[in-house]
């Protein structure tokens, strides 16, 4: 069987059972509230810290982290955790592993980290626009992220 063969019948197959915050982090330096928004460098990015399976479910635990630098000087830090559990089938290899978690966990995880983003952003009063949807376009039975 084609590897995007076995992969579509992964998909097909896998439910999601969960997804929890694991853990999260904020900081924000004295002098973040001196600059502008449009003068930051920010960056958003996304890991993949464990996978665990058993015969019955995978468990990947990721993290997600914007930040924002003036210069090399890192004035904004958020960082969200979360660990999922995906119903497993006889598809699952560890050949699968890297493209599941780029294309679906990926997707499944930003609007959690968007909302704990826009939460932070609140209770801090930092003012700060919603971050970007995280936009994927089809490529075959793949999708591809799209920067903005």
């Amino acid at each position: 069987m084609e590897q995007s063969e076995r992969y579509n019948n992964f998909i097909r197959l896998t439910e999601i059972n969960g997804i929890r915050l694991t853990g999260s982090e904020f900081f924000k330096s004295e002098d973040f509230d001196d600059y502008d928004f449009a003068e930051l460098k920010k960056g958003i990015t996304y890991q993949v810290e464990t996978v665990e399976t058993d015969d019955e479910a995978i468990y990947p635990h990721i993290c997600w982290m914007l930040s924002m630098k003036k210069g090399n000087k890192i004035v904004l830090k958020i960082k969200a955790c979360y660990e999922l559990a995906y119903s497993s089938n006889e598809y699952f290899d560890n050949s699968i592993v890297e493209v599941f978690m780029s294309n679906a966990i990926k997707p499944a995880t930003f609007p959690y980290f968007r909302q704990k983003v826009n939460a932070i952003s609140n209770d801090a009063s930092l003012e700060m626009p919603p971050l970007p949807i995280l936009k994927l376009i089809p490529d075959n039975s793949l999708a591809t992220e799209v920067e903005e």
